[in-house]
């Protein structure tokens, strides 16, 4: 019976780890330190050890008890047990800190990121995220890409490159809602005024956007109000207003040939560089019929003409610029229009930016009937650029008392047209069917041809003057570049034009057609097979010719 309760223990000492097959051996009287070193170095074989275990007899295992071998055992596996503990304790430690280590670098990736972001905000469009024609548009809070109609929508911006609303590829009536761009910067004035980025609406993509009775406002810098990009693209605000308040946010404006109308539509800009109208690069075509087009800010013109303008019965009025502004080879034309302008030496401005003397194609402005009221100038100024102008059905010009109806001249380059002495005007100027007072001023530089026909009459004079201003500032910089070349032959000097003198003022009067003097006239060239009233005054011609009317005026004469 003891034996068996022994062999039960052991049994349980065995299967507990407590026995180890050194403890049951038969041991030689004296073990080696060597020897002793060597098993303890072997892996414990429990199965051994509950086999020697249920050899052992009563008297052995008392003996072992008392020799201390079973204590020796327990001390071994208490001291393997605290050594599996310190392993795991090290292991978890480990864990720990190689868990912090990625915690720390996800977060100065994600800082990384968030800088990252934040420089790449800061800068122009990079390649990557333009189109491959160069095109950046930005996002959109709203984006339709699929026709449909909606009324009574809410449609806001106030992220930077945002859109409010945005039509693209699709066909869409938008009616009694509000579209508003009340905060966020464009990254990119010239891909704002290029393709309508952070504007509050855009039209792009070959779109067609019906607008009617809708709130379009923008109080962002750089943020147009309606816009329409590109040749298969169209816009149509009906009965709708568009308000804008930040520098550089236009009014209406398109671009790559883009198509805008407005129709009883209300245009206000109050921001400085804000035209009501516009046409960015590229051109494109707006039409307006009915409404107002208010600015009030510096700068801003209510038509800056890029590309085509055609307004009729509207109202116009610009508060610190000139009404309408014409660039290069573009066109406006105005019919059964009121202008009215304040803050500008001119009413109607016709220049170009290039630096090249007079390029090719002409410049356009019409006014059939209507008013053009210039309070603060000239009605007409013609600057560094070809242009053709008509005035017909009774339109009527009203410059400033002591100002010119119409000027062509040179100017000093100041403001980036031409060079100074080269960048002279050339103006046909045709009065059709319409009565006009002022005086005509051309200058050395310029060169005028004018045709009264269709029963027109003219009161006023013509003459050629004498452009002091231009000339020494042609001297100076024409002067400093010789200079500039002479010390310095690898210099990089920009190629200034000669000075061009054409100092031409033609007149033509036709059939029907009346010219009433009110001072000495200085011209060219005179053609009359109308009417002149000297009015005791005469006109002298380029060859010395003196006219006073006791000849026949009804004969041709020529230099």
């Amino acid at each position: 019976m003891r034996h068996i309760t022994i062999r039960a223990a052991l049994c349980a000492l065995a299967i507990t780890g407590c026995l180890i097959p050194a403890s049951f051996a038969e041991e030689p009287a004296a073990v080696s330190a060597t020897q002793t070193a060597s098993e303890d170095s072997q892996p414990v074989d429990m199965t051994s050890a509950l086999l020697r275990g249920l050899e052992s007899t009563l008297p052995t295992v008392e003996q072992k008890v008392q020799q201390g071998d079973y204590a020796q055992a327990e001390s071994r596996l208490r001291e393997r047990q605290a050594q599996e503990a310190a392993y795991k304790e090290a292991q978890a430690k480990q864990a720990a800190q190689q868990k912090a280590a990625e915690e720390a670098a996800k977060k100065a990736a994600a800082k990384a990121a968030a800088e990252e972001a934040a420089r790449k905000a800061k800068e122009p469009p990079s390649v990557s995220q333009r189109t491959a024609s160069g095109l950046y548009q930005g996002t959109a809070a709203v984006n339709y890409d699929l026709d449909g109609s909606y009324t009574e929508q809410t449609y806001t911006s106030k992220k930077d490159d945002e859109n409010a609303l945005r039509v693209t590829y699709a066909r869409i009536a938008i009616t009694n809602s509000t579209i508003s761009k009340t905060g966020g910067k464009s990254t990119s004035l010239q891909d704002t005024i290029d393709s309508g980025l952070n504007a509050a609406f855009l039209g792009t993509g070959n779109s067609g956007t019906d607008i009617s009775t809708t709130k379009i406002s923008s109080s962002a810098p750089n943020a147009i109000g309606a816009f329409s990009y590109g040749k298969s693209t169209f816009v149509r605000l009906t009965d709708s207003s568009v308000t804008t308040s930040g520098t550089g946010s236009a009014g209406v404006e398109v671009a790559g040939g883009g198509k805008l109308s407005a129709i009883n539509t209300q245009v206000s800009t109050s921001g400085t560089n804000a035209p009501a109208i516009n046409t960015g690069t590229n051109g494109g075509i707006i039409t307006v019929e009915g409404g107002s087009y208010a600015t009030t800010g510096a700068d801003s013109p209510v038509i800056r003409a890029a590309g085509s303008v055609t307004s009729s019965k509207s109202s116009m009025t610009s508060a610190k610029a000139e009404a309408v502004r014409v660039i290069g080879t573009n066109a406006v034309i105005l019919s059964q229009t009121a202008v009215d302008s304040t803050g500008a030496p001119y009413g109607v401005l016709m220049t170009s930016t290039s630096k090249e003397a007079l390029s090719a194609g002409n410049a356009e402005f019409t006014m059939s009937g209507g008013s053009l009221t210039s309070h603060s100038g000239d009605g007409i100024v013609v600057t560094n650029t070809k242009a053709t102008i008509h005035l017909t059905n009774n339109a009527t010009i009203t410059p400033k008392d002591g100002s010119n109806l119409l000027t062509v001249t040179a100017n000093d380059g100041k403001r980036g047209w031409g060079y100074a002495g080269s960048n002279g005007g050339e103006a046909d100027v045709f009065f059709d069917n319409t009565t006009l007072s002022g005086n005509i001023s051309v200058d050395q530089y310029s060169r005028m041809n004018l045709i009264l026909q269709n029963n027109s009459t003219f009161t006023g004079t013509i003459n050629l003057t004498d452009n002091s201003a231009v000339t020494a500032k042609a001297s100076e910089i024409r002067a400093a570049a010789s200079a500039d070349t002479s010390t310095d032959s690898d210099a990089d000097t920009p190629s200034i034009p000669d000075v061009i003198t054409r100092n031409r003022a033609e007149v033509v009067v036709g059939a029907g057609s009346t010219w009433n003097l009110t001072a000495d006239a200085h011209i060219s060239s005179l053609m009359c097979m109308g009417t002149i009233n000297y009015n005791g005054h005469q006109i002298v011609l380029a060859d010395g010719t003196v006219m006073t009317g006791a000849e026949e005026t009804t004969a041709e004469t020529e230099n």
